[in-house]
């Protein structure tokens, strides 16, 4: 089921993970994608499962929550196959492959369960702060924040408008090709229609809430680091050094 997707959802706990410094979570995220990408053995597969397992517990989140997003890709992993196996790949490098991905994705998804979107906001904008003089880093943060936002959301409005059009007795398995197409096609236009509407509704929800565009704005939290954030990036770092050295 589309709506089993959870990619983009936050997820509200206590758990060690939770509390962690938004900005360190960020970088922790993008360190653990460039070492994903250096995997060539069973050893960096099995060091990076282990770090994925721990940090998977200690979020406090059920791992069905995690599987869902596992299951929402399997299309995408099965086109990987069939693409490795045309180029004759040996098994190794398809195993590999597919672990980047399942990787990346799980990576991805401790980020958005256990991080709000005004945190991940408050991290994008606290990583970027150094460009202040070339870019509008505010700006940067808010279409990136309100993008992750997109996901659930248009993901939501597939599955509602797909349930509504089997109740009116459309098979989507049955038919030929250009039938399903056309079916699909039939999801997925109101779908983009109607998330594009509730973004627009967002932006005007903003307007009322004053926010301006390219001003400066303040926070009414602010995140410290700490120094298990600390550790957990130097944690990071010896991750990427091995898997890239050894």
């Amino acid at each position: 089921m589309l709506n089993s997707q959870v990619l983009g959802r936050y997820i509200l706990k206590e758990s060690l993970v939770h509390k962690l410094n938004p900005v360190f979570k960020i970088l922790s995220l993008l360190i653990m994608i460039i070492a994903i990408f250096f995997i060539d053995s069973y050893i960096d597969v099995l060091m990076m499962a282990s770090y994925l397992f721990l940090v998977i517990i200690y979020s406090d989140i059920k791992v069905s929550a995690y599987l869902k997003n596992i299951i929402s890709i399997r299309f995408i992993l099965m086109i990987i196959l069939v693409i490795d196996l045309i180029f004759f790949k040996s098994i190794n490098n398809i195993i590999f492959d597919l672990f980047r991905i399942i990787f990346i994705v799980l990576y991805s998804s401790i980020l958005t369960l256990t991080t709000a979107l005004t945190e991940i906001n408050y991290g994008i904008f606290k990583l970027l702060k150094p460009f202040s003089k070339f870019i509008k880093v505010n700006d940067v943060a808010l279409v990136i924040t309100i993008a992750l936002r997109y996901v659930p959301t248009f993901t939501t409005e597939v599955s509602r408008i797909a349930s509504v059009q089997r109740q009116r007795g459309i098979d989507f398995k049955s038919g030929n090709i250009k039938e399903k197409i056309g079916f699909l096609l039939g999801v997925l236009t109101p779908a983009f229609t109607h998330s594009i509407r509730r973004s627009l509704d967002l932006g005007e929800m903003m307007e009322l809430r004053l926010y301006n565009y390219g001003k400066s704005r303040t926070n009414y939290r602010l995140n410290n680091w700490r120094l298990r954030d600390s550790m957990l990036l130097i944690l990071n770092l010896l991750i990427l050094i091995i898997v890239i050295f050894y």
